[in-house]
């Protein structure tokens, strides 16, 4: 699917623009401002443009896509599309926190949006999705597949975000399999697959063999590791077991399409949610785990009906999973019911 999405979308630093139908009457317009990975990253900002396209579908919008080249220029973007009047601009990066909030300042009549991250500004709705409950699937899963007893996780760059994703991980793999061994790495890049594959050799060395990627555009070197090796990867955000069918265990999908797509539709119906953080979780559908003819015969029946029963319990509330961001430094446990932290949160000071 992204990959027709994209064929028709012209790749740029201004904009991918999509004409809405003829007959539509009174369509919105909506910008889109990616992260620096940019279109074609197989991941996040695919996802948001798919959300795009069906609100194009759907609600007969009109969208812009521009991408930045870098972080450094996510200021000027905002404000290039703030000056345009768009009935919406929404933004695909937590690095985009600061300079959505000093334009969302300067232009406090335009309405924004901001996926991943926390916001309160009056004229910006944000939105979460509890990435942290997908990892604990994801992570739950490896530890029940792995047949040297040894998983690993490699994220982009070490940052906050990103810990967020290992912390669920670490206690859905702690869960299932308290003696497994987790292996933890960071890249240092969100847009550099051989960077990726080169991480995830070295640690199929050290006897990892399933490995989750949660590093942009970098994790298609990391499930291309696994294809080599004969190991197993996890994808993220998007579904990418069609990366490499039969080597990519499930891939935690963060429904991004969806909540851009909601964002896109509140404007429409007059119920835009400024000054709130809106979490999708579970329970409201806005993550979980991609299950297609790709990694067919890869979880066992009985793994797969154990993994329906772990998910019941966090959507029920027994089970709930750790965020980073709510856990203090040198903290010893985490979650309920309660696990000991890993060392880099155990440690840190």
């Amino acid at each position: 699917m992204f990959r027709k999405l994209l064929a028709c979308c012209a790749i740029g630093l201004a904009a991918v623009v999509s004409a809405a139908p003829a007959n539509a009457k009174d369509s919105i317009r909506v910008a889109m401002i990616t992260s620096e990975s940019g279109l074609g990253d197989r991941s996040f900002n695919d996802m948001m443009a798919a959300g795009l396209e069906k609100a194009k579908k759907d609600l007969g919008i009109d969208y812009v896509i521009i991408q930045p080249r870098a972080v450094s220029d996510f200021q000027s973007s905002l404000a290039r599309a703030a000056g345009q009047k768009f009935d919406l601009i929404v933004g695909s990066s937590f690095d985009m926190v600061k300079p959505m909030e000093a334009v969302a300042a300067s232009f406090p009549d335009q309405k924004f949006g901001l996926i991943d991250a926390g916001m309160t500004d009056p004229n910006i709705v944000a939105a979460i999705p509890k990435d942290w409950e997908g990892s604990f699937l994801a992570g739950w899963l490896a530890a029940k597949t792995t047949k040297t007893g040894t998983i690993g996780f490699v994220g982009g760059r070490d940052i906050p975000v990103i810990h967020r994703f290992f912390i669920g991980y670490y206690y859905g793999a702690k869960t299932a399999n308290p003696d497994v061994k987790i292996l933890e790495r960071y890249s240092g890049t969100f847009n550099d697959p051989a960077v990726g594959k080169e991480f995830t050799l070295a640690m199929v060395g050290e006897g990892s063999d399933v490995n989750y990627a949660v590093a942009g555009a970098t994790s298609s070197g990391i499930i291309d590791a696994a294809a080599e090796s004969n190991t197993l990867a996890i994808g993220v955000d998007s579904n990418q077991n069609y990366l490499a069918p039969g080597h990519v265990l499930t891939s935690m999908m963060k429904r991004v399409d969806k909540i851009t797509y909601d964002m896109v539709q509140s404007v429409i119906d007059g119920d835009f949610q400024g000054g709130k953080t809106l979490m999708y979780g579970l329970k409201e559908g806005g993550v979980g785990l991609a299950m297609d003819e790709n990694n067919k015969g890869l979880i066992s029946p009985e793994t797969m009906a154990g993994l329906e029963a772990i998910k019941a319990k966090v959507e029920s509330g027994e089970i709930v999973v750790p965020n980073f961001f709510d856990l203090k430094p040198g903290q010893k446990e985490m979650g309920t019911p309660p696990i000991a932290t890993p060392p880099s949160v155990a440690d840190a000071k």
